[in-house]
């Protein structure tokens, strides 16, 4: 199994959202995150006022895969992420997974082996 974190661009979060359904990762997390970059300051405008930042705003995706999946979902994110984004994979021992729901995810057919 793998826990997959992406960071993405905010606009990319529908797209990822239906490929990853698409390639059987039916669970995902998503937090709104600022990520410093050492390129050029970044322009805003704040109530008419200029302003320049180096926080640049992302969306922070994370999902369990498994190791078949793995490649697909990374390669999907990273196309996803472009130039800017980053995509890491870390192995997981155990997964533990307590969900009331768990016959739902069970009888579909896209998990595989998944979860």
């Amino acid at each position: 199994m793998k826990l997959i974190i992406a960071h993405l661009p905010n606009d990319a979060f529908e797209q990822a959202r239906t490929e990853l359904n698409d390639l059987g990762v039916l669970r995902i997390t998503i937090a709104e995150v600022h990520s410093a970059c050492t390129q050029s300051p970044i322009a805003l405008r704040y109530r008419g006022v200029s302003m320049h930042t180096h926080l640049r705003s992302e969306l922070r995706l994370e999902c369990v895969a498994s190791d078949g999946q793995s490649p697909p979902v990374v390669h999907a994110l990273r196309a996803l992420a472009g130039v800017n984004g980053q995509v890491a994979v870390l192995d997981l021992e155990q997964l533990h997974q307590d969900c009331a729901d768990e016959h739902v995810y069970q009888a579909d057919p896209r998990l595989g082996v998944a979860v």
